[in-house]
């Protein structure tokens, strides 16, 4: 008993834990397991940055002194500071090694206990002798991914490097870490059951996801759509999937085999179309630099992990005001852009595929998808090539659904063809409305759904 009422924090009743998210409570897996491991048999974490390469050098003149914060939960430790390492710093293990309680976190029940999905995160700085430290960049690793594949191979370390980001989505150098986990980090991994053991391609980083809120934009489709005392924010979304460039190799689709070769030419036309349809991405996908975000423009950082719940609540399962939507995308090397598209001209204008490129030549893929579901509740993404803009070619969706797949986790992945009929089945899917010609369709479309 004394090792059930451990989670309970803010005054709540354990026999109430879970209940707020509308799932049935469940013992925590670390209180289940009856004592056998228990606070004080929990070792600490230990975890050692070795070097970084091609980080951003935030001083004008000279190299930048950097150090790194890593975290898990509550708890943050710094590294030593590496005197003028610049751009590509290495630490000395004693140097760059941390050691976190984690303890200190199953004891108090946190949702980031290392038998749950938990992020370990790390910040680096430039030390300055000012107030404040410059950001220099961020990365972040699922511990608990790193665990299981150290279990996969029977080792109890992983090294390995991540990717440094800056400003949400955008890379900017690496990361080479090593963590070293204990007999008893291992045993409360070795006591989950077989839902949570992952998969053997199963992503150790967190995916970055940059969402953008934009007023104005918003504001005028309500007014399109006949109702100005309702409107959403017009969201465009950046994912930062891993590993494209690995899975589409030199698999590419040009503007200019499209049906607007005129946008693509190596003309002053072609140059002034791609200028303006550059500005309008840089506008709907804001990135501020020294500075908050100009007035009718938000943005959000999320960290995605590789599995469907993650991204189908990004979306919101893909339905606003009760209604199922559906969004245009482009992927590229630096993500994977996408915005809700619609009837309405200002949407409509707003979600070309030349926009969420930022006028790019050439593409990995580009379309509509959408969330559907089975009879059973099960979502399905139902993805296509439908994009005059690059006119994705069909043999290159076996590269889309594997990284999806990769990215996603669980989430089924359905790639239609535009050049193809609608397979029968697929029509008893639940889905939007998105039939030409229909009135309170919200996109005019391909596809039909039941």
């Amino acid at each position: 008993l004394k090792c059930a009422l451990r989670p309970t924090r803010a005054n709540r009743p354990w026999w109430r834990l879970g209940l707020q998210q509308g799932v049935p409570w469940r013992m925590p897996r670390w209180a289940a397991m009856g004592g056998a491991v228990g606070k004080d048999d929990i070792e600490p974490l230990k975890v050692v940055v070795v070097s970084a390469s091609g980080l951003k050098n935030m001083e004008v003149v000279g190299e930048q002194d950097p150090y790194c914060r890593v975290s898990f939960g509550s708890t943050s430790k710094k590294t030593a500071v590496v005197s003028r390492g610049g751009s590509d710093p290495v630490w000395s293990e004693e140097a760059g090694t941390v050691l976190l309680p984690v303890s200190e976190i199953l004891a108090a029940g946190s949702d980031q206990a290392l038998g749950e999905l938990s992020l370990l995160s790390f910040e680096i700085f430039d030390k300055d002798r000012g107030p404040r430290d410059d950001f220099v960049g961020e990365a972040s690793l699922w511990l608990e991914a790193v665990g299981r594949r150290c279990l996969q191979d029977g080792v109890r370390s992983w090294r390995g490097e991540v990717q440094v980001f800056r400003r949400g989505i955008k890379g900017r150098g690496k990361l080479l870490v090593e963590v070293f986990f204990r007999d008893s980090h291992l045993d409360l991994l070795r006591s989950q059951d077989g839902e949570s053991r992952g998969r053997a391609d199963e992503l150790l980083e967190a995916t970055p996801t940059k969402v953008h809120k934009n007023l104005v934009p918003g504001i005028v489709q309500a007014i399109q759509e006949g109702d100005a005392t309702r409107f959403n924010c017009f969201m465009t979304y950046q994912v930062a999937l891993q590993q494209t460039q690995e899975i589409f190799g030199d698999s590419w689709n040009y503007g200019r085999d499209g049906q607007h070769p005129d946008t693509f030419a190596e003309d002053a036309k072609g140059r002034v179309i791609r200028s303006a349809l550059s500005a309008l991405h840089h506008q709907l996908y804001y990135d501020e630099i020294g500075g908050a975000s100009p007035k009718g423009i938000r943005t959000e950082v999320k960290l995605l992990a590789a599995r469907s719940s993650d991204f189908v609540r990004l979306i919101q399962q893909g339905i606003r005001e009760e209604r199922r939507r559906v969004f245009t995308y482009v992927l590229t090397d630096s993500g994977w852009f996408f915005s809700e598209t619609g009837a309405a001209l200002s949407k409509d204008n707003l979600s070309k595929h030349a926009i969420h490129s930022d006028a790019a030549m050439a593409v990995r893929y580009a379309g509509t998808f959408r969330i559907c579901e089975r009879d059973s509740g099960a979502a399905v993404l139902v993805i296509d090539n439908d994009s005059g803009t690059y006119m994705p070619k069909g043999e290159h969706q076996e590269s889309l659904k594997r990284l999806l797949h990769l990215n996603l986790g669980d989430l089924e992945v359905l790639c239609l063809n535009v050049c193809d009929p609608q397979p029968e089945w697929t029509k008893e899917l639940s889905g939007p409305n998105e039939k030409k010609g229909i009135e309170k369709a919200v996109y005019a479309g391909t596809w039909e759904w039941k």
